[in-house]
């Protein structure tokens, strides 16, 4: 049923975009379809209405089975998707935290060890850099 319903999908998503680059832009960009030369088999507003209540059948239709796609993809989750799972371990993670914070014991600045004081170098241990002979151009 799936494979079913992902042809479908497909297909429709290939026809939406088809019919999406037939219609006329207000800056005439691909509007392959809508020329206004008379002598066709319909007007230039009956082709515009046409192609739009195509685009809307064929945006239902991709709505429908993305939804459809969506739902047989978490039957088989046990708890709803990745997400609420990742969201459900965060909060527990949290709260296991926070009881784990009124639980350890606070922490006095007095009994602390002092921080080091930072080593000096001298001068006279820091190497010279290296100087690259420079060449004179002539």
């Amino acid at each position: 049923m799936q494979n079913v319903i992902l042809v479908i999908h497909i297909l429709a998503c290939i026809a939406l975009t088809i019919v999406i680059l037939l219609q006329r832009s207000e800056g005439g960009a691909l509007g392959i379809g809508g020329g206004g030369g008379g002598g066709g088999l319909m007007s230039g507003r009956a082709a515009v209405n046409a192609l739009i209540r195509t685009t809307m059948i064929f945006a239902a239709v991709f709505m429908i089975t993305t939804l459809a796609l969506t739902t047989i993809a978490n039957k088989g989750q046990p708890e709803g998707s990745e997400v609420t799972r990742a969201a459900a371990a965060a909060e527990e993670a949290a709260a296991t935290d926070q009881a784990g914070a009124d639980e350890a014991p606070s922490l006095d600045p007095s009994t602390m060890p002092a921080p080091e004081a930072p080593t000096q170098v001298s001068p006279e241990e820091v190497p010279a850099p290296e100087e690259e002979p420079v060449e004179n151009p002539q």
